[in-house]
């Protein structure tokens, strides 16, 4: 995944389990989470802002 130019860093939590992640936020809204790429280790891919 190519990432886009990051505006912001700021904790997610994923929408499939509930577990919490630090993550950039691209220009373009798309969620990069620090350290696992772009999906949950339960796969999700759908995460919320919380922070």
């Amino acid at each position: 995944m190519k990432r886009a130019n990051v505006q912001r860093k700021t904790a997610v939590r994923c929408g499939d389990c509930q577990s919490i992640f630090t993550a950039e936020i691209g220009d373009d809204g798309a969620v990069f989470l620090i350290g696992m790429g772009d999906r949950c280790g339960c796969g999700g891919t759908e995460f919320r802002s919380f922070a």
